[in-house]
């Protein structure tokens, strides 16, 4: 299926640009471990335990690219220099460029590291060496595709200047179907924080144990 570039209008290098980078440190936040120990801050790294909340780093890169893109291109169509129409379309463009730089991204550093540089630990257990991306678990590549759910979210949030033609008929749908979607949203969230939440509590008391 081809994509109609005229009706998409010009995307704009800076969100663009910007939600890249996002993705980028995102991705390695959680998956450059070979990143942080080739300038000599692999312990600095361990010590942190990163690699625990992917979840976290992924969600909150997810959320970084969609308030870049969604406030920048509802900032140009409040000031009605284009079609609102194109201009969420250009929105939705630019955000998904974001998503599949930080998934892409993190899925080869993920695969890199534990199917290349360290296969012959890794590999060995199940959950890697059976996964459908060698090196990369099933559950994290669910925690990747869950990220696109931003799209949604984006879709969800109020975007000003819509054409009432476009909202005629099926008004009350779309409003119901846009509260459900952020709605999903927030759950997710919450849902992140309290893993985040559970696992620094369960940090503090693993030290704790120690110590005492």
């Amino acid at each position: 299926m081809s994509v109609d570039l005229t009706n998409i209008g010009h995307l704009n290098a800076k969100p663009v640009a910007a939600s890249a980078v996002i993705g980028l440190v995102a991705s390695l936040c959680c998956g450059g471990s070979l990143i942080f120990t080739s300038v000599g801050l692999g312990v600095f790294y361990s010590l942190l335990g990163l690699s625990r909340y992917i979840p976290q780093a992924l969600a909150a890169g997810a959320i970084s690219i969609v308030t870049v893109n969604y406030l920048y291109y509802r900032h140009i169509a409040k000031k009605g220099a284009s079609r609102p129409i194109a201009l969420q379309r250009t929105m939705f463009v630019s955000t998904a460029i974001g998503l599949l730089v930080m998934a892409g991204s993190f899925i080869f550093m993920e695969w890199l590291n534990h199917a290349i540089v360290h296969g012959d630990r890794f590999l060995a257990h199940p959950e890697y060496g059976q996964a459908l991306i060698k090196g990369v678990p099933n559950a994290t590549l669910l925690y990747v595709a869950a990220t696109f759910f931003a799209l949604a979210v984006l879709w969800a949030l109020p975007f000003p200047r819509f054409d009432s033609s476009v909202l005629q008929g099926d008004g009350r749908v779309r409003r119901a179907a846009r509260f459900a979607v952020l709605g999903a949203g927030t759950v997710l969230l919450v849902g992140v924080l309290l893993d985040a939440s559970s696992k620094v509590s369960g940090t503090v008391s693993g030290q704790h144990g120690r110590t005492d």
